[in-house]
């Protein structure tokens, strides 16, 4: 396989192989122990190191190398409606003993869905229908299209603010009844929210960045 080991393809390996690793401990933790938040928190770290994968496999070399390059262009990597939703049943799972998620919820995931669908009706138009390069012509990741991560960043930042209000409606509710509340609070919670709060501003600020350049 190939793999260019530079700088920054080497650093973002050990962060993937790192959250691939932790995501299947928390998963078999969640089959193992019947715990629904290891799952949860183990879907998240899957979608962060495919979400980090373009870079890293860019930085490898895989964007000048077929056919290499045609799997990042027709496989999607980052699944940025499929992000919101999992921090908001992670913090469910959380802080609520009783949570358990139900097929009504699946109404979460359309968008996600949906995107997967059409990425995956570009692949079957251009290598069976069409049997050429139609979608993807000019030779650009559709994951990284305007349009899809500004829904993408608009769809997390939605989703944080429910973490946020649940977690909140959360703790006064416990400091009303237990005199222990702080202890109970799930200082975790709070904490995670916050670094998915500074990778929200992270983000916006490159994607402004970005549009500056764009302007240039």
């Amino acid at each position: 396989m190939h793999f260019d080991f530079g700088f920054y393809s080497s650093l973002l390996l050990i962060f993937f192989v790192h959250m691939i690793v932790y995501a299947f401990l928390l998963v078999r933790k969640r089959i193992l122990q019947q715990l629904p938040a290891p799952g949860w928190l183990g879907f998240f770290l899957l979608l962060a190191a495919l979400y980090i994968s373009p870079w890293m496999l860019g930085f490898a070399g895989w964007y000048d190398t077929q056919p290499y390059k045609q799997f990042l262009l027709y496989f999607p990597m980052q699944h940025l409606f499929a992000i919101g939703p999992v921090v908001y049943f992670y913090v469910q799972s959380l802080l609520n003993p009783g949570f358990v998620f139900t097929r009504k919820q699946l109404v979460h995931f359309i968008p996600a869905l949906l995107y997967l669908l059409f990425t995956a009706w570009m692949a079957v138009y251009d290598f069976i229908i069409a049997g050429d390069t139609v979608f993807l012509a000019d030779g650009t990741d559709r994951d990284f299209d305007t349009w899809y991560q500004l829904s993408g960043f608009v769809s997390m930042l939605y989703y944080f603010s429910l973490s946020l209000r649940y977690y909140l409606f959360y703790r006064d509710l416990i400091r009303q009844v237990l005199s222990n509340a702080d202890t109970l609070a799930f200082k975790w919670v709070r904490n995670f929210l916050i670094a998915i709060l500074a990778i929200l501003l992270a983000r916006l600020i490159l994607m402004a960045a970005g549009l500056f350049a764009d302007l240039d």
